[in-house]
């Protein structure tokens, strides 16, 4: 045992810390919008969104004080 932690003790570390990172990633970003990011990243689309129609010019007219 103690020679095959010898021998590949650093690469069983290494796939190891690749695996958690992996695994941390996809916890925080997650699938869809179920994940901290993805929430982040939609509802930054959403209000930007609103925004944007939301002071934008319907027909020649002013609408939230702005042309």
């Amino acid at each position: 045992m103690q020679d095959i932690l010898k021998e590949y003790g650093p690469a069983l570390i290494t796939i190891v810390a690749i695996v958690a990172l992996v695994a941390v990633v996809r916890a925080v970003i997650g699938t869809d919008a179920n994940g901290i990011v993805g929430q982040a990243f939609t509802s930054l689309m959403s209000n930007f969104f609103n925004d944007a129609t939301g002071h934008s010019v319907m027909g020649g007219v002013v609408v939230n004080g702005f042309i």
